[in-house]
């Protein structure tokens, strides 16, 4: 989960990409990575005129390696991270910092977007990567480009637009634990040259790979994802032009496999993370649902650029977004009817950006513009327990590794009997039932500025600014849903807050960014930038103690400085970048456990500071090579974890991958695409516990695919080919209860896809 930058790992790959390329079919003293578009400054550009630390992957890519999600497309960019415990629980971490959390009155700290429109919200961010331009990430904060939520960087997901020529693609697969994979497009013009269309959709399921050792449950882990998307472009004019997205995805996966290490699923069975669990709900909870996730995702985006005149154009990204999710988890992580939890997210959103656009070709150009955000979410938990097993666990009567049936468990408070010398019989509820539910409510209004004015042919200075102000309210509601507790005579975990309580508060601030960029030569770019990011104040109340009220944690700010250079070398077969990054944490906001519940805290003040190196190189015709490696030093500076690592972030991550066309038989050619990954240690939390980390591992994937010139395409991929056990996450909610769960990431895939392109 870094700042100054070397050429991200998706610069060189685009180049790979495109096809090997000899140093003759580039200009003298041009850079390969120039001939890559990017918008990420709000304009056209060649990369290497950004001065800021951006990669840019596009769907070719993404095709050749085989990456359909954002965890596997982050193991190629140095700097970012992906975990993903499902797709309604996501991770998202760049150069150290951790972007997940789901309450809903919780500002992230990475804007992710799709086509400007924000979907930073954790539980509906997870979208499907299919039918792209491509995928940019910036690092570092970037204020006047992304807006809200990017404290520490944003990702700006660009889908396909409608075409007025007449085109389309279909894949199909198949492969081990019964996948099956159905992927297309198609785009052509309505009526003449004023309207286009465009259609795609993705289908995509596989079995659990962790086995359910109970029946009634399906394997842990699975795929179970139908996106579809239709867009419409609208061109009246040749200096206008309209484009209507709406998207609409849909996941079923089965249960996450939250797995103990201390008690056996069953007696005599492995405790390991990716061996088979047994997992269970109880009591009929919500109505006999099953463990696993029902979400849906829902959103319409309409875009409008309009030029108009040679100097002047404005852009319009009006959005309106929604997500339902439902996630049913057994936290404990072994076979007891122990406790069973839920949660329950949805959130709704409305935004408006406008933003006047200055470029007439000379020395100075930028942009001015204002955004209007309104968003409403909440994040319901419901919690049941058996009384019987809670008491046997806190009270030391559960002994590793087998858990007895709960039936054999004592049925009175033992507390009450042992104080009231055996004389009172209190008996305990094998059904309790507890919830909390968070609400969000935010409207905030943005105004920015950003500029660029060229000094001297070589050097080039940038600069912006932005002022937000939001209105925040933030709402607890904590409920006893069938009386208090037997053993605690109130709330077992959470206690009753006598119906809804709230607190509102307007908040106001700057941010700003300053950027230089130096043409040392013409094949060598050195750039520097200093950026101020802001995550907002949080009002937050405690679901264990609401009648304290509620209390604000300072507004999280980072100051960002990065420094690199990008440069090609060997006639042009060599590109070659570097990057040195440093930041400093004011009021740092994590999350910790008070009283079984997550709740936000201030840390005090962290920092960050690392290196990013990566080299592609254009052997020949037929061999294209490319590595990056990424060192990055994220820690707290003070309080109760000084010196220990932010979690989620491995101090060195790197990967190789490389293009072979092994054959041209005049029909088509026959390419081999390796890739390999490694990651140092991770720690889960911020504790830095051993046990509750991941040692170094590497993946090393293979895909061979058939490209036919009349435009069939044949492919096998096999990942995780060595087999690597590796756990994704470890602690979860289980730690709250010192019962730790573990998750095991993907084991060995393969398949084959046939495809078709007209």
């Amino acid at each position: 989960m870094k700042s100054i930058y070397v050429c991200t790992t998706a610069i060189a790959l685009t180049a790979i990409v495109s096809g090997p390329a000899s140093a003759q079919e580039t200009n003298e003293g041009e850079l390969r990575q120039s001939t890559v578009t990017v918008t990420v400054q709000k304009r056209e550009e060649n990369l290497r005129d950004v001065p800021v630390a951006v990669s840019a992957i596009d769907e070719q890519f993404m095709d050749d390696l085989g990456l359909d999600e954002f965890s596997e497309l982050a193991r190629y960019v140095p700097g970012f991270e992906v975990q993903e415990q499902s797709p309604n629980n996501p991770g998202f971490v760049i150069r150290g910092i951790t972007s997940d959390s789901g309450e809903s009155n919780i500002e992230p700290r990475i804007a992710i977007f799709q086509d400007g429109v924000s979907i930073s919200r954790s539980r509906g961010s997870i979208v499907e990567l299919f039918d792209l331009e491509r995928v940019e990430v910036a690092k570092g904060p970037q204020p006047t480009l992304f807006g809200r939520g990017a404290l520490i960087g944003g990702v700006n997901i660009i889908q396909a637009k409608p075409e007025f020529d007449f085109s389309g693609q279909v894949t199909a697969g198949i492969g081990n634990y019964d996948e099956r994979y159905l992927d297309g497009y198609v785009t052509g013009p309505i009526a003449g040259d004023k309207l286009a269309f465009r259609l795609a959709g993705r289908l995509r399921e596989r079995d659990g790979y962790v086995e359910s050792l109970n029946p009634d449950e399906e394997d842990f882990n699975s795929q179970d994802m139908r996106a579809v998307r239709a867009s419409l472009a609208f061109e009246p004019s040749s200096t206008l032009r309209f484009d209507l997205i709406a998207n609409y995805q849909e996941d079923n996966p089965s249960g996450t496999s939250f797995k103990s290490k201390a008690f056996a699923p069953l007696p005599n069975r492995s405790t390991a993370p990716w061996d088979p669990a047994n997992l269970n709900t109880f009591g009929d909870f919500l109505g006999g649902k099953k463990l696993g996730l029902n979400r849906e995702v829902r959103s319409v985006t309409l875009l409008g650029d309009w030029q108009i005149s040679d100097s002047l154009s404005l852009s319009s990204i009006s959005g309106w977004r929604d997500f339902d999710s439902l996630e049913v988890f057994d936290p404990d992580g072994f076979g007891l009817d122990l406790m069973i939890f839920a949660e329950g997210a949805k959130g709704e959103q409305y935004s408006q950006e406008l933003r006047l656009n200055y470029d007439n070709g000379g020395r100075a150009r930028g942009f001015v513009g204002a955004s209007y955000f309104d968003e409403t979410g909440e994040q319901y938990v419901p919690l049941t327990f058996d009384e019987r097993a809670v008491q046997a666990l806190l009270g030391g009567f559960l002994v590793p590794p087998n858990a007895p049936d709960v039936s054999q468990l004592p049925d009175i408070n033992l507390t009450v009997f042992q104080q009231s010398g055996g004389t009172v019989i209190v008996p305990l509820k094998p059904i309790h039932n507890e919830a909390f539910t968070n609400f969000g409510d935010t409207q905030a209004v943005e105004l920015f500025a950003d500029g660029t004015v060229d000094v001297t042919d070589r050097l080039q200075l940038t600069a912006g600014l932005r002022y937000t102000t939001e209105d925040k309210t933030s709402g607890l509601n904590v409920e006893l849903l069938n009386g208090p507790s037997a053993l605690t005579g109130a709330g077992l975990f959470v206690q009753p807050s006598g119906g809804l309580i709230s607190r509102s508060e307007t908040f106001d601030d700057f941010t700003w960014r300053a950027a230089a960029k130096f043409e040392l030569t013409d094949n060598v770019n050195l750039f520097a930038n200093y950026a101020r990011g802001r995550r907002p104040e949080v009002i937050t109340a405690s679901g264990s103690q609401p009648a304290a009220g509620f209390a604000i944690l300072d507004a999280e700010i980072v100051d960002a400085i990065e420094g690199g250079i990008k440069g090609v070398f060997l006639n042009g077969d060599l590109n070659l970048d570097a990057s040195v990054f440093y930041y400093d944490y004011t009021n740092f906001q994590t999350t910790v456990v008070q009283d079984g519940l997550i709740a936000p805290i201030n840390a005090g003040d962290a920092t960050a500071e690392g290196f990013e190196t990566q080299a592609n190189w254009l052997v020949n015709d037929a061999i294209n090579l490319v590595a990056s490696y990424g060192y990055n030093k994220a820690r707290f500076e003070d309080g109760s974890f000084k010196g220990n690592k932010l979690r989620l972030s491995p101090d060195h991550t790197a990967a190789v991958s490389a293009i072979f066309t092994l054959a041209d038989a005049g029909f088509g050619e026959v390419v081999l695409v390796p890739s390999y990954t490694w990651q140092s240690r991770v720690y889960f939390d911020n504790e830095q516990r051993d046990e509750i980390s991941q040692d170094a591992y590497g993946l090393l994937n293979l895909k061979l695919q058939l490209n036919l010139e009349n435009g069939y395409g044949v492919e096998a991929y096999i990942t995780n080919v060595t087999g690597e056990d590796y756990i994704i996450d470890a602690g979860n909610t289980g730690d709250s209860f010192n019962i730790p769960t573990f998750i095991s990431g993907t084991p060995t895939f393969f398949g084959a896809r046939l495809s078709k392109s007209f």
